[in-house]
């Protein structure tokens, strides 16, 4: 997939409700949705729960045929958008049917369609699209490692490595339509966590803040931008680092920004005030993390800060959206799980750093910070 960059040359940071009505809202429409479920008999809300699979492969089905797009803000019938996407004009009706169930488009006397407020987030050219993450979790190699699921939960192992006979990152190597693809599907969700985290921790001023395996700069850039005195280093793959360099002039950011190649598990030289990991260490079993935060260690002058950006699962508490996540990584990572600001802390404590400060956000994402 191609990766257009519509929306990185906005120079603003993109607006989030405050975390704690976003925290409201969600906790509001879990409540909700459990309300419902005990006003209808429990099988019938457990077969509408088992129906989940081909909601999602509707959508990505309509994501992929460009229907959302065709669509765009008006009113039109199955057969006009049939005739022009080249489609069955009955099957179409009957898949936008469907999902004026699910609120993803509404539908008039006339038979004619129009996306909702919700199903706008499929277009391409939305502030919020989700196109790169719906795209990517019905890849034929995700779904694939998920339908291994039950030898996951039966050895303990990683469905993804036993299905295609390799690492989900050797696999995005030698597959790279999938591995930007997931990289596309990563930097949106960081869009969507970057209010928080630039919010919740208390950033200086001045200096420079190091973000290590940050992608194309889309978490480091937001930070930049928040802290207009502030410098920045993007440490990364080489592949990746010439499409940072277009986020960061789209941002008008790229003179503030150092460019470095590095490997998390080989060494890393930058030198830096405050150091990044957001969403590393939950890809990795506890020794591989030790291995990373180690290399950072080294990389790091006495008295820096690392902050680790990871959502929180406390090890009792079902928790939205880590305990989905935390299955995701079981499944596709090599030993992944999400951890809980303990286990986190104990992490840090092993790898030579002293624990700090820990900042959570209304969705259960947390900043642990520790110093060098």
């Amino acid at each position: 997939m191609t990766q257009t960059f519509g929306d990185i040359s906005r120079t603003t940071m993109p607006r989030r409700p405050p975390t704690a009505l976003a925290r409201g809202a969600l906790a509001l429409r879990r409540r909700l949705l459990a309300l419902a479920d005990q006003v209808v008999p429990p099988h019938v809300a457990l077969f509408d729960l088992t129906v989940a699979d081909g909601r999602a492969r509707s959508l990505a089905t309509v994501v992929e045929l460009g229907i959302p797009d065709a669509l765009g803000e008006r009113w039109r019938t199955a057969a006009d958008l049939a005739g022009e996407l080249h489609l069955d004009a009955d099957m179409l009706h009957r898949v936008l049917r469907a999902l004026v169930l699910e609120g993803i488009v509404r539908t008039d006397r006339a038979g004619r369609f129009r996306l909702t407020r919700k199903g706008q987030c499929l277009r391409a050219d939305h502030p919020n699209s989700l196109r790169a993450w719906i795209g990517y979790w019905s890849t034929g190699s995700n779904r694939a490692a998920w339908d291994a699921f039950g030898d996951v939960v039966r050895t303990g192992q990683p469905a993804f490595p036993a299905v295609h006979g390799m690492s989900v990152w050797r696999w995005f190597d030698e597959h790279p339509d999938e591995g930007r693809l997931f990289a596309a599907a990563m930097r949106r969700l960081t869009e969507f966590d970057a209010p928080d985290i630039v919010g919740l921790y208390p950033w200086p001023d001045t200096g420079t803040v190091c973000d290590i395996a940050g992608g194309a700069a889309t978490l480091l850039s937001r930070v930049l931008q928040a802290r207009p005195k502030l410098r920045g280093v993007l440490v990364e793959a080489a592949v990746v680092l010439p499409e940072a360099e277009q986020v960061l002039t789209a941002r008008g950011l790229r003179d503030r920004v150092e460019l470095v190649e590095g490997d998390i598990f080989g060494e890393i030289s930058a030198v830096a005030d405050v150091y990044l990991l957001k969403n590393v260490l939950h890809d990795w079993d506890d020794d591989t993390c030790l291995r990373i935060l180690r290399t950072v260690h080294a990389a790091m002058p006495p008295g820096a800060t690392l902050v680790i950006i990871e959502y929180l699962q406390e090890r009792d508490v079902p928790s939205y959206p880590a305990s989905m996540n935390d299955l995701q990584m079981a499944v596709i990572c090599d030993g992944g799980r999400e951890r809980s600001r303990a286990e986190l802390q104990d992490l840090l404590r092993r790898a030579g750093f002293q624990p700090t400060s820990v900042h959570v956000s209304g969705a259960g994402l947390g900043l642990v910070a520790g110093r060098r």
